[in-house]
């Protein structure tokens, strides 16, 4: 299995030499997007096979673990990821389908949930049944009525091959998601849309997979709520609105360099 400590010390390396930020979105996803890529036929991936499962990103800030996961998985060249965020490179700051095997563009935050739906839906028109359309969802992109639209056409037209999976961290961008629009609790909002709501650990690779399996062996329309800490692994960015757009000086990236190589000894 991937390490989340190794993913963590690319995605640290990434935004420290890229001069960027969005550490706190990218640290808070990681076993996450483990998990969605390990339950991946990766050689489909690789050919782009019609009948893939697709990916689809709508949180879009944080690439830096998209590209960090997906190196790691061997779906992008691990040395090109020391081009992040530099002049002419395609691993911009948010998800880019210009990426290899990225399927699409998100950033523009509240969207990758309809491209997700239409997704489904292409793939059961063309009778791929066996495939599944997994959308990574920020809990800050909830206040937006994009993603409810979504989640009714959803349950309407009974895609159970879409996986949501939301990213419950708590906050948006550089505040509480409770300050902004408060949606809580969660589970009401999402069975009240008639989903099957499976609450996990969102920094346990195996209780995430295990939940997608289950969504994989039923036919309701469900998502996965994944309670999160934005910036985990990181003690002086957990929890820290701040470092949604904070840069990492020298000083900061050795002293969360050492905390993660001190977790992966004890490992």
């Amino acid at each position: 299995m991937v390490d989340p400590v190794a993913v963590r010390k690319t995605v640290l390396r990434m935004l420290y030499e890229g001069k960027a930020s969005h550490l706190g979105p990218s640290m808070s996803v990681v076993e996450m997007l483990i998990a969605i890529y390990g339950s991946l036929d990766l050689a489909r991936v690789r050919a782009r096979s019609p009948d893939r499962s697709r990916v689809i990103v709508s949180k879009g800030h944080c690439a830096a673990a998209t590209y960090a996961v997906m190196a790691h998985f061997g779906l992008i060249d691990l040395d090109r990821l020391r081009t992040y965020c530099q002049d002419g490179s395609a691993l911009a700051g948010h998800v880019s389908h210009a990426v290899e095997r990225v399927e699409h563009s998100t950033g523009a935050l509240g969207h990758g949930l309809s491209v997700a739906c239409g997704c489904a839906i292409g793939l059961r028109s063309r009778g791929y049944e066996g495939s599944h359309v997994y959308a990574l969802v920020g809990d800050g992109e909830l206040q937006e009525g994009s993603v409810w639209e979504a989640l009714m056409f959803a349950r309407h037209h009974r895609l159970s091959r879409l996986i949501p999976l939301v990213d419950d961290n708590r906050i948006s961008s550089i505040t509480r998601t409770a300050e902004v629009i408060d949606m809580r609790p969660l589970r009401d909002r999402f069975e009240g849309f008639g989903f099957r709501v499976h609450e996990v650990d969102g920094h346990d690779v195996g209780a995430i997979t295990r939940a997608i399996r289950e969504v994989q062996a039923g036919s309701e329309t469900s998502v996965i709520l994944c309670e999160t800490v934005k910036g985990r692994g990181v003690p002086f960015a957990e929890d820290e609105p701040i470092w949604h757009y904070r840069t990492l000086g020298e000083d900061d990236y050795r002293a969360a360099l050492a905390h993660l190589e001190g977790m992966e000894g004890e490992a």
